[in-house]
């Protein structure tokens, strides 16, 4: 009798572990295993964004939504990472009635072509993309509007190319320079460091976990009050082929570059372009923009700096009308600025 019992106790042993190791496995399974999205949402497509286009630039194909009519200036939005077009779509609907406005896809990401080799996407190189993009475009300068990293290549081309530039806009983050005084006055969280190592020498792994738990990096990144379409415009777009490895290589390229002693955007060109920076609590390097405030305006001039509270790193998506109307830039004093200025000897 003891026996029968201590099998049936040892069957029902055996059976729990193997109902807990299946379980186990699902969940892992699950977890890092994404669903498939062999379909685009329809939100992707819908015409009130506006019109999907294609152009040819230093032999890469680039996708681009224009929206406005293309007689009128150009306003020129760079996304950042990981992002594509679709981030700027509430800007284009407000701006398309006095711009011609073209939000645009970097090369590797959203429905744009991949470049043949990553150093592609080193700032200098992807600027002067940028400023061939403008003149295949028919116009000989742009408005220029960047978030994020994003921004930090639109300060490099205002930095050395702002005869393409009239007037600029950015959000949330300094130019590369400025970053990089900061990190040499010790002001850049170690955290902040360790994190962006791990994603510049581990992109294996960056893009194995930016797909764990169905791209769950997606609804962090636009925020508890995104919309489901919005999230799953995301998450289709980034469970495209390289689609994340694109954005850890583009990462990757400009953070080695980051521990540089010299820059060859570090001085500013001569230029007096009104620009604009709107900034949130934190940036995207977990920086207090009180701590540089200073030092950009006074690389950048003319330069006007605003503040909006309670947003994410995608500000123009969790509040576009704080941040549409923030845009809308004031008539600011022109100085001519004629020497270089040298970012590095400011104190």
């Amino acid at each position: 009798m003891d026996q029968l019992v201590i099998g049936c106790v040892r069957r029902v042993a055996l059976v729990c572990r193997e109902f807990l190791r299946l379980v186990f496995q699902w969940l892992r399974v699950s977890y890092w295993v994404p669903k498939p999205r062999p379909h685009p949402p329809d939100t992707l497509n819908h015409s009130k964004w506006g019109t999907h286009r294609y152009i040819t630039v230093h032999n890469i194909k680039l996708h681009y939504v224009e929206k406005g009519v293309s007689s009128k200036p150009l306003m020129l939005f760079l996304h950042g990472l990981p992002d594509f077009w679709y981030s700027w779509r509430y800007q284009q609907q407000e701006f398309a009635r006095d711009y011609w406005t073209v939000a645009l896809d970097l090369p590797g990401f959203g429905r744009s072509e991949p470049p043949p080799y990553s150093t592609t996407y080193k700032l200098s190189n992807l600027a002067r993309l940028i400023c061939s993009l403008v003149t295949a475009l028919g116009k000989s300068e742009c408005i220029l509007v960047g978030n994020g990293a994003g921004a930090v290549l639109g300060w490099h081309i205002v930095n050395q190319y702002p005869d393409k530039v009239s007037r600029y806009i950015f959000l949330g983050m300094p130019s590369e320079a400025i970053l990089q005084r900061l990190y040499q006055l010790g002001s850049i969280p170690l955290s902040t460091l360790l994190q962006s190592a791990l994603l510049a020498y581990f992109g294996q792994l960056a893009a194995l976990l930016g797909r764990s738990g169905d791209y769950a990096i997606f609804n962090k990144l636009l925020g508890p009050n995104a919309k489901p379409q919005d999230v799953e415009a995301y998450k289709y777009t980034f469970a495209q082929p390289a689609a994340l490895e694109s954005a850890v290589a583009a990462f990757r390229e400009n953070f080695i570059d980051f521990f540089l002693e010299e820059y060859e955007f570090r001085e500013r060109k001569a230029a007096h372009i009104p620009g604009l920076f709107v900034f949130r609590e934190v940036d995207c390097f977990s920086q207090t923009p009180v701590e540089y405030i200073e030092l950009l305006t006074h690389a950048y001039q003319p330069l006007e700096t605003r503040f909006v509270p309670r947003v994410g790193p995608l500000m123009h998506q969790d509040n576009p009308a704080a941040v549409n109307k923030k845009i809308i830039m004031k008539s600011v004093p022109i100085i001519v600025m004629d020497k270089r200025i040298d970012i590095f000897s400011i104190k």
